[in-house]
């Protein structure tokens, strides 16, 4: 995925990112992403923000090689690898993808686990943004759930 930071500069920003909660049914998990160019390593990283488990928050970097026309961001922790898979961003902004994961079982279970996700450019939200879980009794459900479901299908 090497690339020069004129060919990636439209990715650099903030992020609303969406993906279905792992522990509240028909819940929304969100929070901030943020994408920006690594001047010591000459590469697109990310850093995650604005998480309720903060102490799984994620980093990594980014590989966007042509080939593909998708956006890839890794975290590769101790050996344990975190991989999205997203499109290219829609006429609107979005990127849309795949989050493969681990998801915490009962003690110290890890298992696997493929959900969607949104990545939504934070500017283009206006003011009605909110981050953690978010259930249907919530403003922005509706507009974060259609997001979601795009995603999916």
């Amino acid at each position: 995925g090497s690339y020069s930071r004129p060919a990636v500069k439209w990715l650099e920003g903030s992020y609303l990112t969406l993906r279905p909660s792992f522990s509240v049914s028909k819940g929304i998990y969100a929070y901030r992403t943020e994408i920006r160019w690594d001047v010591e390593l000459s590469h697109l990283v990310f850093q995650e923000s604005e998480r309720l488990d903060t102490a799984y928050k994620q980093d990594g970097v980014i590989a966007v090689p042509h080939q593909s026309g998708y956006v890839y961001l890794v975290t590769n922790k101790h050996g344990q690898y975190r991989l999205a898979i997203l499109s290219r961003p829609m006429i609107t902004g979005e990127m849309y993808g795949i989050l493969t994961t681990l998801q915490m079982g009962k003690g110290t279970q890890l298992t696997p686990v493929s959900t969607p996700i949104v990545f939504v450019p934070m500017d283009t939200l206006g003011n009605d943004v909110a981050f953690g879980r978010i259930d249907a009794s919530q403003s922005v459900h509706g507009r974060y759930l259609s997001l979601l479901r795009r995603a999916a299908m």
